[in-house]
């Protein structure tokens, strides 16, 4: 059952946010909470349409994976973001694995309340068409990153992305072949990369944990020439 915490939290999202009254009603009232550990799966590829969920707490992983078992970062999910709406417009399978990467909580409304939702209020469908053209957005300005972005503005840019998830601690829990994935990098050039910031005194390396020490010198990097 959700807390006023919990929905103190769900109200920062902008789409939840910017939703109309009686879709957020709505939601809340057929939400019900998800827990899992670090490390556990919340839904795989090909999985079923099992409804959409928000991020309280924690964050998730999105990954793509081959036969052979090798995992692909494909971007991570913070709080108060929602997701699991593409399966909702196509009736299709989950087109992507996501993990829990710390320990998470979530809030999750049921396929089966949705469709009764939007059943009896079809305007809801264009609330959720705008939680989708977000996510179209995001991954144009992705795409625009890749092509434009120095290698270490990159990584400098993700990782300020990364701690902005969480904006009381300056951990940032992930590999380094993770971070590798998301950036579309090498693993050997991120791990070139880190070690130079960690030199400046910008971050410091541990086992699967980046600590963030200074965060306006990684974001002036942003702002140098390529």
């Amino acid at each position: 059952m959700l807390n006023e915490q919990d929905r103190a939290i769900i109200n920062q999202g902008n789409w939840f946010n910017n939703c109309s009254n009686h879709l957020q009603h709505d939601l809340i009232c057929h939400a019900k909470v998800v827990e899992l550990n670090a490390g556990e799966s919340l839904f795989l590829r090909g999985d079923n349409n099992c409804g959409v969920y928000c991020v309280i707490s924690g964050v998730a992983r999105v990954s793509g994976g081959n036969a052979q078992g090798k995992e692909a970062v494909l971007s991570f999910i913070p709080q108060a973001v929602w997701f699991g709406e593409v399966a909702l417009f196509d009736g299709g399978s989950r087109t992507h694995d996501v993990y829990a990467q710390t320990t998470l909580r979530l809030v999750h409304v049921s396929e089966r309340a949705l469709s009764k939702l939007l059943t009896e209020h079809p305007a809801y469908w264009r609330d959720f068409g705008v939680l989708l053209s977000q996510k179209v957005r995001l991954l144009f300005s992705s795409l625009e990153d890749q092509a434009l972005l120095s290698a270490r503005q990159k990584v400098c840019k993700c990782l300020l992305m990364l701690t902005a998830f969480d904006s009381n601690s300056s951990s940032i829990y992930l590999s380094q072949q993770q971070l590798a994935d998301i950036t579309y990098l090498t693993r050997q050039t991120i791990n070139q990369l880190l070690q130079a910031l960690s030199k400046q005194g910008k971050i410091a390396l541990h086992y699967q944990r980046i600590d963030i020490l200074d965060k306006p010198a990684l974001e002036s990097c942003l702002n140098l020439p390529l």
